[in-house]
């Protein structure tokens, strides 16, 4: 049996079946499915006298869901175009289908994993590309990013990435995750681009350090590979602010490097508590592997 999608033998084969087609061992596993989207379907049966079987029984129906949800979900109409049907899945379920589980065999539950969809515990131990919605954010590299852990927001900023025209170059995107609903948004950017910087989140308020701000084209405007800039980001208020420069007898240009908060966390507003951001041993940039720089709330200071 040859299914196409079409009316004639040239439109896309989608489907070919031969010998005994039986549902699989699962219960609320059917026999293949197939679906044609030009409002058309072409099927050709051949048989032979060689070898002959007790025949077949074929169902169809118009704009349904894919292999009715698998068991797994409801088809809703939604808001889909052309009043198109989806499947909404059940939780721990996802796919067309909703024939692909979250986490297979629940992640050997209760003896070796544990399936979490809110992405806070990692107890299987396994990797998974995560279906996401929202915003549309480009892909890049050498960006810096902090967790948000009372908003549940992963911040990513700047990075070099693929530009328009087949170019690539320096950004200044700043991008938040929302893990519980799997969503991106765009916002502000710094205008400041640059990559492999530092950042660190401090009460409510992202601190990049450093980072490459030059990359090899007119678009760089003198800017040197080793900067010393130090921006904040209030997650709050969705604003940029460029702090003062590190005002030290030697020089702290660099990128590579690596930021940490320390002294514990203490839930005050910026400059008003004792927390210090400390720029570990760079990558590039600093003749002496040991040095450590650090910067103090109070006071604007860095020693």
């Amino acid at each position: 049996m040859y299914v196409y999608d079409g009316d004639s033998i040239y439109a896309p084969l989608i489907g070919v079946f031969s010998g005994l087609v039986v549902p699989e061992a699962k219960e609320k596993e059917s026999v293949p499915e197939v679906v044609t989207t030009s409002g058309y379907a072409l099927l050709h049966f051949f048989s032979d006298a060689a070898y002959n079987l007790t025949g077949f029984n074929i169902a169809y129906s118009v704009n349904s869901c894919p292999n009715n949800c698998s068991g797994h979900g409801r088809c809703s109409a939604g808001n889909s175009e052309a009043g198109r049907v989806y499947c909404e899945c059940d939780e721990y379920w996802k796919g067309e289908a909703c024939a692909v589980p979250y986490c297979r065999d629940d992640c050997g539950s209760p003896d070796h994993g544990y399936c979490d969809l809110t992405g806070e515990k990692l107890w299987s131990n396994l990797w998974q590309v995560v279906s996401v919605g929202g915003a549309v954010v480009q892909g890049g590299y050498g960006h810096s990013s902090v967790y948000d852990q009372a908003g549940g927001c992963v911040y990513i900023h700047g990075g070099y990435t693929a530009l328009s025209n087949n170019k690539y170059g320096l950004v200044d995107h700043m991008y938040r995750y929302v893990v519980s609903t799997r969503t991106w948004l765009i916002l502000r950017e710094s205008r400041l681009p640059r990559y492999l910087h530092s950042a660190v989140l401090l009460s409510g308020t992202m601190l990049v350090f450093g980072g490459n701000t030059h990359n090899d084209t007119s678009l760089s405007n003198g800017a040197k590979c080793f900067s010393t800039d130090f921006l904040a980001y209030d997650i709050a208020c969705d604003k940029w602010t460029v702090l003062p420069r590190p005002g030290l007898h030697r020089d702290v240009n660099r990128f590579g490097h690596s930021a940490v908060v320390s002294n514990g966390w203490v839930p005050l507003p910026l400059f008003a508590s004792c927390e210090a951001l400390c720029l570990e041993a760079p990558l590039y940039g600093d003749t002496v592997p040991s040095s450590q720089f650090f910067y103090r709330n109070s006071g604007f200071g860095w020693f």
